[in-house]
């Protein structure tokens, strides 16, 4: 039966091996690189659209409630216009009870 000839490792080997892992960690620190930046990409991609699809609503929400404010504002210029007397006594009654409630009680 034919022996394997052992070698024994000597400096020169573990400076080959130390070279070899210096250059897979480069490569595995560059592929790492890489990830976190496709990573980083898509998370920015996915906040950009929730803000996009945040701000579209907000707007939707405000155009809603400017509609609705003007509507109130077309009824209640239209019920002083048709009863100018019962608005005016409205508006004294009301100025009366916010003065009420605004003065002090010692």
């Amino acid at each position: 039966m034919a022996q394997a000839k052992l070698t024994t490792p000597d400096s020169e080997d573990l400076q080959d091996q130390i070279a070899a892992l210096r250059k897979d960690i480069g490569a595995i620190t560059e592929t790492l690189t890489l990830m976190a930046k496709a990573q980083g990409n898509e998370m920015s991609d996915a906040a950009r659209r929730r803000f996009d699809d945040v701000r579209a609503r907000g707007t939707d929400a405000v155009s809603t409630a400017q509609s609705q404010a003007n509507a109130l504002n077309a009824q209640a210029q239209e019920f002083v216009q048709d009863k100018p007397a019962l608005s005016l006594g409205m508006a004294a009654a009301l100025g009366f009870v916010v003065g009420i409630l605004s003065t002090s009680r010692r």
